[in-house]
This record gives structure tokens, C-alpha cells and sequence, in this order.
């Protein structure tokens, strides 16, 4: 099957203008479709067990069909939101409240702790635990603390958590003392102002933050300034382009006329798990940027960092699919994970 980009560019339009007309009028409906098109984008879904297609972009075109044949439908059944007015006095909500939210469930729910996640990472990544070992460790955007615990507790000998989320912090203290870590500090701050000297870190973590910020190249700063010599650190970013990320920005701004709780209590009626929040993630956080593989690549020889992109992804995770023949078209760059390290 070849890629047609007029085909696949006429059916997403049509989707994301069905979704447009019904949002003020039938929110749930739309919110199922986004759900199901959103999480056949990726290559994989642990809770798919089987897919229209084997081939994603193919998978793609059927589910947008489907979806757009759902929506016909809806246009049809009655509503109870027949004033516009109503569904708009739910205030936006911001990006704190929205992952403070989000941890919040997962805390809730006993699913927050990350840590056989991560020591698998690491050990996709050969990365030793040991290196951590006596190291002053930022974990730069920390949201809830599930990472700020888990490098604590491999014998570091401080780790640091900063967010500008209180909600957030809340729970990442109440977690670190659940998990009785003592070698680690929560400061209440800007990651694109950070409260530390020049190179005082021997490793930075930073994980999924920097995009969500209204300046991502102050962010960048900030993470190398504080980054040792012959220090390391781990960045991730979203990358750009393809059917992937450009659909993420199409649904985002449609999901501005559904208020957040109405979205989230449907994702709920659908018994969507409390870790599955990728979805109100990406629809509702207020700053979403993307950043070129050839940007961020052209940054790091810049700044003279020694870079490594992340190897051995996960079957759910973008560059599994790194082979695949239309991976550009529908990926674009694909998730920018990377090892760094300052000589």
C-alpha cells in the first residue's frame, strides 16, 4: 500500500470538523472518537488487542473511518446541551491543576509508583544504578516525584525535585516520605529560573517538561548551566511533524470547547486505568511545543555536548517503529530522547 498524504490529509480534516461541530453539543462522543484515533496513532497499544490493520497506516485510515461514521451518527441523537453557553463556564484549567489532576488519580489509585518503569529504562538504556551513586541529582521538572524517589534511592547523595506545580509537589512529598527517602529536597520553582549555581549537578534529569513552557530555549539554558563538567543528564522533548504529532495539535484545539472534567469522567465511564493519561495530557495542557531532531541535534554541537539518542524502545514507545516505511510521514521526528553528557 502506498502513502497517499491527500488521502489521509482529506479523511483527518473531515474528522477533526465532524469533532468541531459536535463538541459543544454531544462532548462525548467526540471524546471517545479522540480516544480511540489518539491511541491508534502509535505503533502499539497494550489495551488493543487487535487493530483493523497490522500495517499503522493503513490501521490509521479504517480507524478514521470508523470515527468519522460514529460522528455522522451522533449528529443525530438528541441533546440536552442545546445552549453553547453551558458547556463554556467551566474556567480553563491551568497547566498545574491539569497534572495535579492527572498525579492525583494516579496517586489515588496506587499506580504513581514508576520504579520497575524506570530501573527497566535504565537498563534498556545500559545505564548502572551505580552511576548515580554520591551524585547531586536534579531531576528538573519533577511534577509528582516518582522519578526524584527512585534516583534518591539509588544511593544518591542528595537528588533535588523542582516544579512550579504546588499540586504537584504536594504529592511528590507526600510519596518520598511514604517511600521513607530521606536524601531528597523539593523546591517550589521555575525550571526556567532555576535557584542554583553554575554547574552544580553531577546529573540532570528531564523528562517531558521543557515543551510545556513558554520559553524552550531558556529551558535548554538552564538545564546545561546547571549541569557539572564531566557531568550527564537525560533529556526528553516531543519531537515534530508527521500525522502523530500534527493530529495532537488538531484535537487540541477542538478539546478547548469541552471542559476538562467532562472529558476526563468519560475517559472514566470508558474504565480508562489511572496511568493511561497521555490522552487529557496532550488535549488540555495550556503549551505543547515541538522541536526538530535536526534542532536540538544542532544545539547539543553547539553547547559541545556529547549526546546518545535512546536505543531499545518499548513496542508503545514512537522509534519502535524507526523501521517502518512510512515512519517519517506519520512519526515525523519521532520522540527526542537522549543521554547527555558535558566534557
Amino acid at each position: 500500500m502506498k502513502y497517499n498524504s491527500e488521502i489521509i490529509n482529506k479523511k483527518l480534516k473531515k474528522f477533526i470538523n465532524l469533532s468541531n461541530s459536535l463538541a459543544t453539543t454531544h462532548p462525548a462522543i467526540v471524546v471517545i472518537c479522540f480516544h480511540d484515533f489518539f491511541r491508534n496513532l502509535y505503533i502499539s497499544d497494550p489495551y488493543i488487542k487487535k487493530r483493523f490493520s497490522k500495517d499503522p497506516y493503513k490501521n490509521i485510515l479504517l480507524v478514521l473511518n470508523n470515527c468519522i461514521s460514529l460522528l455522522g451518527y451522533g449528529k443525530n441523537l438528541g441533546s440536552y446541551l442545546t445552549n453553547k453557553k453551558k458547556i463554556f463556564k467551566e474556567k480553563k484549567i491551568s497547566t498545574s491543576e491539569l497534572y495535579g489532576s492527572l498525579w492525583q488519580d494516579r496517586y489515588d489509585n496506587n499506580v504513581l509508583n514508576s520504579s520497575n518503569e524506570f530501573k527497566k529504562f535504565l537498563k534498556r538504556s545500559k545505564i548502572n544504578l551505580r552511576n548515580f551513586k554520591d551524585k547531586v541529582i536534579l531531576d528538573l521538572g519533577c511534577g509528582s516525584g516518582r522519578f526524584s524517589s527512585e534516583l534518591a534511592s539509588f544511593k544518591a547523595k542528595k537528588v533535588y525535585g523542582v516544579d512550579s506545580s504546588v499540586y504537584g509537589l504536594q504529592i511528590a512529598k507526600k510519596f518520598a516520605k511514604e517511600k521513607k527517602v530521606n536524601n531528597l529536597e523539593f523546591k517550589h520553582a521555575s525550571v526556567l529560573n532555576l535557584p542554583f549555581k553554575n554547574e552544580k549537578f553531577d546529573y540532570v534529569f528531564c523528562k517531558g517538561v521543557l515543551h510545556h513552557t513558554k520559553n524552550l530555549k531558556k529551558g535548554l539554558e538552564e538545564f546545561y548551566r546547571v549541569m557539572k563538567k564531566k557531568g550527564g543528564g537525560y533529556l526528553y522533548l516531543y519531537g515534530s511533524g508527521g500525522i502523530f504529532w500534527n493530529s495532537r495539535k488538531m484535537m487540541r484545539k477542538v478539546m478547548k470547547k469541552i471542559p476538562y472534567k467532562k472529558a476526563f469522567d468519560t475517559l472514566k465511564i470508558l474504565e480508562m486505568p489511572a496511568h493511561r493519561t497521555i490522552f487529557l495530557d496532550s488535549w488540555y495542557v495550556e503549551i505543547e511545543k515541538h522541536v526538530s531532531q535536526k534542532y536540538l541535534e544542532n544545539w547539543f554541537k553547539k553547547k559541545k555536548l556529547k549526546f546518545v539518542k535512546y536505543k531499545n524502545p518499548l513496542s508503545i514507545e514512537l522509534e519502535y517503529a524507526q523501521n517502518y516505511k512510512f515512519f517519517k510521514q506519520i512519526y515525523g521526528d519521532g520522540e527526542l530522547r537522549y543521554f547527555i553528557t558535558k566534557p
